[in-house]
C-alpha cells in the first residue's frame, strides 16, 4: 500500500502513467521531426546564401550558436553595400547569445545548490522561520538571475529580428515586411521564407562583372605531308 492505496489501484496508477507518457511521447514526434526540418532548411538556407555573398566560413550556418554570425554577417553586409552603414550585428548577436547561455547554466547551478539547501533544512527539522527564508532566498536568487536573462533574450530577438528583415529585403524586398510580420508571429514559417530566399538578391545592386582573362591561344599542329612529324 501507498498512501492508503491498494496494490491493484497503484497498479493501475502506474499503467496511466505509462500509457499518458506514451501519448506525450507520440506528440511530441510531429514537433520533434518539424523542428529537425527547420533547422536544416534555415542552415541550408544560410549555407546558400553565405557562399552566394562571399562570406567567409559559411560552415558557420550549420552550428547553432556560430549561425547567428552568418545572419549578422548578411545584414551587415546588405546595410555596408546598400546603405554605407557600418553595423556588428553579428558581433552582438555572438556575444548575447553566449552571455544567455553563462545566465542559464548559472540560474541551473544556483537553483540546485539553494533546492538541495532547502530539502537538507527540510530533513534536518529546522525552524519553519530558518526554512521559510531559505525558500524565500531562493525565489529571490532565482528571479534575481531570471530578469537578466530575460532582458538578454528579449534583446537578442528584437536584433535576431531586425538582421532577418536585412536578410529578406536583401532577397526580396517586395515582400520582405510581410515575411517578417509572419516569422513574428508564426516562427515556423521564417525557415521557409529563408529557404525559398536563399537564391534571391532582389535589393542587392548588380554585381561587377568579373574581369575576363584573355583568352589563351590553342596551338594544332597539323601534320606536313612533305616532312611528317612521326616518320
Amino acid at each position: 500500500m501507498m498512501y492508503g492505496m491498494t496494490s491493484m489501484q497503484f497498479e493501475q496508477f502506474l499503467d496511466q502513467l505509462l500509457n499518458f507518457g506514451k501519448l506525450s511521447a507520440l506528440f511530441q514526434v510531429p514537433s520533434f521531426t518539424l523542428g529537425i526540418v527547420a533547422y536544416v532548411l534555415t542552415a541550408l538556407a544560410l549555407y546558400t546564401l553565405a557562399k552566394r555573398r562571399g562570406i567567409d566560413n559559411a560552415w558557420f550556418s550549420w552550428v547553432p550558436v556560430l549561425k547567428l554570425w552568418i545572419i549578422g554577417s548578411l545584414s551587415d553586409q546588405y546595410r555596408y553595400v546598400v546603405k554605407g552603414q557600418i553595423k556588428s550585428k553579428r558581433k552582438v548577436l555572438v556575444v548575447l547569445s553566449i552571455i544567455s547561455m553563462v545566465l542559464t547554466v548559472a540560474i541551473v547551478i544556483v537553483s540546485g545548490m539553494a533546492v538541495a539547501q532547502v530539502a537538507a533544512s527540510v530533513f534536518t527539522h529546522v525552524s519553519e522561520d530558518v526554512l521559510l527564508g531559505r525558500i524565500v532566498g531562493l525565489i529571490l536568487t532565482v528571479c534575481g538571475l531570471a530578469l537578466p536573462l530575460a532582458g538578454v533574450g528579449i534583446a537578442a530577438a528584437v536584433i535576431q529580428y531586425m538582421a532577418v528583415y536585412d536578410i529578406y529585403t536583401s532577397c526580396d524586398p517586395e515582400n520582405s515586411v510581410l515575411f517578417l510580420v509572419l516569422s513574428i508571429v508564426f516562427s515556423i514559417t521564417q525557415p521557409f521564407f529563408l529557404f525559398f530566399s536563399r537564391n534571391k538578391d532582389k535589393g542587392m545592386p548588380p554585381r561587377k562583372p568579373e574581369p575576363q582573362q584573355p583568352p589563351q591561344t590553342q596551338y594544332t599542329y597539323q601534320a606536313d605531308p612533305d616532312q611528317p612529324w612521326e616518320e
